[in-house]
């Protein structure tokens, strides 16, 4: 049976020296060379339990790759290149060597994907996998939650309700058309977040946020925090969407605006300069979407769909939400 060492040394041999400047790892902390002159320390940390967030087809490479997409997704809705990641890994007893090998394969594999360290970690006992991980990345500003003022657009990296249509698939056992099916499903199993657009737009825009909890808590956060409304002009719906939400009784309304997990980017952009960000975004090899606009909260208390109606704060929601 694999011991702590054991599972240490399969996950770091994978990785190899870190460059000059880093305590290599299995020293007792990590040293990260410093940024530029000015910059500020931007740091994150998020957790991956295997109960609430490894569908069904996911592999154990797939779940670490995914615990690192979950970093990079948030760094990418504030505008900053992540530099550096570290991991603390829950295993149950007994975790078989296959699968530490595939869990540093998907680790390696994130590393490479998004240009970012690891750097340390920990490893202990748990009743289920659990993958917490922690970025670092420098940066003179980030782009807050908080700035969007009336009169702005509201803007999607990309559209809605394909991942949460994965996961019904994936569940529930859903019926799609086969396209459609191979799309949903690697959008759940394989998440991409949107750094290379995050890094290109960030100076348009005026406030940003990561997706993975829905579009409609990540509308409405905007909203509370900037202290506007939000009226849309449309939903973002995914290719496909309402041809398999009427072939398996679900609402494509539902689906795009509650269900979570598509790591877009949701922010505001400045009416003068929507032009300069879709172009930036373009060469990022993104269309950049407007759904919407920002008014007074005098006008509009919230966020409200074309038509008037209310979207409600719902989304993915921890000790609430099913998984």
């Amino acid at each position: 049976m694999l011991d702590e060492y054991d599972i240490i040394d399969l996950i770091t041999k994978r990785f190899g020296e870190l460059p000059e400047g880093y305590v290599p790892i299995g020293d007792d902390v990590a040293l990260i060379p410093p940024g530029r002159v000015g910059e500020s320390v931007v740091l994150k940390c998020d957790m991956l339990v295997a109960r609430t967030d490894i569908p069904p087809g996911m592999s154990w490479k797939m779940a670490s790759r995914k615990a690192v997409a979950m970093c990079v997704s948030d760094f990418a809705a504030k505008g900053v290149p992540p530099t550096a990641f570290m991991v603390s890994v829950g295993l149950p007893r007994g975790t078989s060597r296959a699968n530490v090998v595939s869990l540093a394969s998907g680790l390696l594999q994130a590393s490479r994907e998004w240009g970012v360290r690891l750097v340390g970690g920990d490893t202990s006992e748990a009743g289920d996998l659990i993958i917490d991980c922690m970025m670092v990345g420098f940066a003179g500003h980030i782009v807050r939650r908080s700035g969007a003022g009336p009169g702005e657009y509201v803007v999607t990296s990309g559209t809605f309700g394909e991942t949460t249509a994965g996961l019904r698939i994936l569940i529930d056992g859903a019926k799609a058309e086969p396209g459609f099916k191979k799309r949903a499903v690697s959008s759940a199993l394989l998440p991409k977040p949107r750094l290379a657009i995050g890094l290109a737009v960030a100076g348009c825009l005026s406030s940003s946020i990561d997706s993975s909890d829905g579009l409609a808590i990540s509308l409405h956060t905007i909203s509370e925090m900037s202290g506007v409304g939000i009226r849309l002009a449309k939903l973002p719906y995914a290719k496909g969407l309402r041809e398999f939400a009427s072939r398996n009784s679900y609402s494509a309304e539902e689906l795009a605006l509650y269900g979570g997990e598509e790591y877009e980017i949701v922010g505001t952009v400045p009416k003068g300069r929507i032009q300069e960000a879709k172009t930036k975004a373009r060469s990022a090899g993104c269309e950049l979407r407007v759904i919407g606009e920002t008014v007074s909260a005098k006008e509009l208390k919230g966020v409200a769909l074309p038509d008037g109606r209310k979207v409600r704060r719902d989304g993915w929601v921890h000790f609430r939400s099913k998984p």
